[in-house]
């Protein structure tokens, strides 16, 4: 189904067609198994607006997306056992767990989150974020307010193998100063949750201008900030309380880096070693 999204990661939608995109995204499994009707009670829109996002991703009418899906369903099911998706058990497991305590509430939200988001992931799409990093010649990261904890988790893990690791964590004008000379051998990775900053959008829009490649970490392909990017990678951040819960994006940034470090040459390792080094002597830890 990557094609699929890829395809509704490309689109510029409207607050109807991004719950309709969103819940497609979200029911894979099943989504050839319903009808246009069916699908628009569930989502709370009409069927004229399903029909028009239908014929937006290049089919010609919800029947002809309907028969694909499924037979998209029949083909995965072919080829492996039958049965739900990993986050889709975790999901259908958690009635069994206790539910009578902060603690037990926190793990299990965190856990589901955690399910729901590598089950997303392809290692394809990791690897292609390490191409790009290891092929820029400055590397950009960007996070704001709740995300800017994992923009410096990131700038501060990729300064230990590669060069040239700028991080822009304040929504201000250094932000954009910082910015103002990057090119086409640069890359920008930005950590957008919502509400997506307004300054996410600028800082995106002039490396595009640039050139510079995009690498995004958000919370849907259907993010109002996804068309401006080469990479997505979705992080559920949803959380029992009034913030994000920023757990996922950091697990993700850390599978991302782990994929980094196991292509260090030897010119890297001097480097990590070196750092290291640095920081043990004067314990700067």
């Amino acid at each position: 189904m990557e094609e699929l999204a890829a395809k509704i990661q490309r689109l510029s939608l409207t607050h109807a067609e991004r719950r309709i995109a969103e819940y497609i995204l979200e029911h894979l499994n099943t989504i050839g198994l319903q009808t246009s009707t069916a699908l628009a009670q569930d989502i709370g829109v009409s069927d004229t607006s399903i029909i028009r996002f239908i014929r937006k991703l290049g089919f010609k009418g919800y029947s002809e997306f309907r028969s694909e899906m499924a037979d998209r369903i029949a083909r995965h099911y072919s080829q492996t056992q039958p049965g739900l998706s990993p986050g889709e058990k975790y999901i259908k497991s958690r009635e069994f767990l206790h539910q009578n305590s902060l603690l037990q509430d926190v793990q299990r939200y965190t856990l589901d989150n955690l399910q729901k988001s590598f089950a997303k992931l392809e290692m394809s799409t990791v690897d292609r974020v390490a191409d790009i990093i290891l092929s820029s010649r400055r590397k950009f990261v960007a996070g704001f307010r709740g995300a800017a904890c994992c923009a410096q988790y990131m700038s501060s893990k990729l300064l230990f193998l590669v060069p040239d690791v700028l991080p822009v964590l304040h929504a201000d004008a250094t932000a954009l100063e910082r910015l103002v000379d990057i090119s086409s051998s640069d890359c920008l990775i930005v950590y957008s949750f919502p509400r997506y900053s307004e300054l996410n959008f600028v800082l995106m829009d002039m490396a595009q201008e640039q050139g510079a490649k995009i690498i995004l970490f958000t919370d849907q392909v259907t993010s109002p900030l996804a068309n401006r990017a080469d990479v997505v990678i979705t992080a559920c951040v949803g959380g029992l309380g009034f913030t994000n819960s920023y757990a996922v994006p950091l697990s993700l940034t850390e599978a991302v880096l782990l994929a980094l470090s196991s292509r260090r040459d030897e010119g890297q390792e001097k480097r990590m070693d070196h750092v290291d080094k640095l920081v043990g002597e004067n314990q700067l830890y």
